[in-house]
């Protein structure tokens, strides 16, 4: 991102300003007739330039508009004006929302009034509109909320000069590595899921809770609570709670695995030992991608079938762990309970970094029925660069086990690849936390972010809603812009 000094370029902003104080005044232009004027477009000093990257606030919406020609006879739908300097590659566009139920769709229109982009959030947290050689001028992005509750959103845009897609090639051929990252624990209760298949696809509204009059009677589902011998977890008392593996490497998380394959070689194993878990279990390979496009495999553990999720799992990626906290002054904790949640089968749904535009669309993996999580000949588990997935609560496995712990404060880890399984480029940052609070069936998030603890030195909060919403890092240079009352976005720091 380029940054400017005030000092010499203090006069780019003024236009800018003086429209943002005009917006604020409340008057709008009306002509002879009675009508309001047409506003007029932002000035070119409120420009979008190349490599330069905007982040705004949107609204909060509470609409269900199903198509965009129902705009504003159904519910309103924000528009957004956005000038755009000459010369640009590819503009993106994208969408954050705290909740992957909200579903929002996104409209961008060119200078000349046409449709050149659109995308929708359908469950998933984050939306993303491309757009190739954008002529220069004042766009127009309209957000729809398709499904949203009391739902709010954020919004970037940014004009690049390259194409991600194809970047110049390095002198030296590297290995473009994956580094895995997890989200740090949130949605924390007592209450299991009320679908008891709800490991299945569909979407997280089919996977309620289990409640009658208020009342939860239990915080375990079936295959939780089932005896170890027939491969249940054995488990009591179910802390449940989100999390789930994030790709924040160069290169793609990509895991490789044949069914059909390994059974005819005698590699595949039956396990009727963990049958409500692990009922078939095979060797499975890591995809190393290089940056002149060859490829490489290495050994990295197995996958299994998972036969409550109906589909197949990559092995042990992720531990979770609960401490209880003995001495806040000194950050003392003792060990009170593990999850035996491992097994994974990603998909692309949220942005790992809101503030870097990495994200790729390669899609190596992804749990929808036609996706390689399903294929017995060609299984493919994985994440584009840049992107991450959460199992909610009410998956099988999302929990600590809580039982013979009382009321006070504990801590929730989250730890991915524990068991060295993938080759990454960085294996010092693989967990996250959550510090909370139990009292009875209540609990409640004190603070969550990456590291080991909240006494840890090198941690990074995460203070707002939704998996993975932060406040920017110091070195990340983020420009936050702002809306005029005119509904042009325009740049503030």
């Amino acid at each position: 991102m380029r940054m400017r000094r005030s000092t010499y370029h203090w006069h780019r902003y003024l236009p800018a300003l003086l429209l943002l104080l005009s917006a604020c005044s409340g008057s709008t232009p009306i002509a002879e007739d009675g009508d309001p004027v047409d506003q007029p477009p932002a000035p070119l000093d409120a420009v979008l330039d190349i490599e330069e990257a905007w982040f705004w606030d949107g609204e909060t919406l509470d609409a269900q508009v199903p198509d965009t020609a129902l705009c504003d006879t159904y519910a309103p739908c924000p528009v957004y004006y956005l000038d755009v300097a000459p010369g640009g590659a590819r503009l993106r566009i994208g969408l954050d929302t705290a909740e992957r139920t909200d579903a929002f769709g996104i409209r961008v229109m060119d200078p000349a009034g046409a449709v050149a982009g659109e995308d929708d959030n359908f469950n998933q947290f984050n939306s993303e509109v491309l757009i190739d050689a954008p002529a220069a001028g004042l766009w127009t992005v309209q957000i729809r909320p398709d499904n949203a509750t009391h739902a709010s959103f954020r919004m970037r845009a940014k004009l690049e000069s390259e194409l991600s897609v194809n970047p110049p090639a390095p002198a030296t051929v590297e290995a473009l590595l994956p580094n895995l990252r997890t989200v740090p624990p949130y949605e924390f209760g007592f209450v299991a899921p009320a679908n008891p298949l709800n490991g299945v696809y569909p979407p997280d509204t089919v996977n309620p809770p289990l409640e009658v009059a208020g009342i939860a009677p239990f915080s375990c589902s079936v295959d939780e609570a089932a005896p170890v011998s027939i491969g249940g977890a054995g488990a009591v008392r179910c802390l449940r709670f989100t999390s789930g593996p994030i790709n924040l490497g160069k290169g793609l998380y990509d895991m490789r695995f044949e069914l059909l394959a390994d059974t005819l070689a005698g590699d595949a194993e039956i396990h009727p030992d963990e049958l409500l878990s692990r009922t078939i279990i095979g060797p499975k390979t890591q995809v190393v991608h290089y940056s002149d496009g060859t490829e490489d495999t290495r050994p990295a553990g197995t996958y299994s079938f998972h036969p409550i999720h109906v589909h197949f799992h990559d092995d042990f990626i992720l531990k979770f762990e609960l401490y209880k906290v003995t001495d806040e002054s000194l950050g003392q904790l003792v060990a009170a309970g593990l999850g035996t949640k491992s097994g994974f089968c990603p998909a692309d749904q949220l942005f790992g970094n809101w503030y870097s535009f990495e994200q790729g669309y390669e899609t190596p993996g992804g749990d929808s029925p036609l996706d390689n999580c399903f294929s017995p000949t060609a299984g493919t588990i994985g994440l584009s660069v840049g992107w991450g997935d959460v199992y909610r609560w009410q998956r099988p496995g999302m929990y600590v086990e809580f039982d013979g712990n009382g009321n006070g404060r504990y801590v929730v880890r989250s730890l991915v690849d524990e068991l060295d399984n993938v080759l990454e480029s960085d294996d010092t940052d693989n967990v996250s936390y959550a510090y909370i609070e139990v009292q009875g069936e209540t609990v409640e998030i004190l603070e969550r972010g990456w590291g080991t603890d909240p006494w840890d030195d090198g941690k990074v909060v995460f203070a707002h809603p939704g998996p993975t919403h932060r406040d920017p890092l110091p070195d990340e240079h983020v420009t936050f812009a702002t809306v005029t009352g005119q509904r042009h976005v325009i740049p503030m720091n």
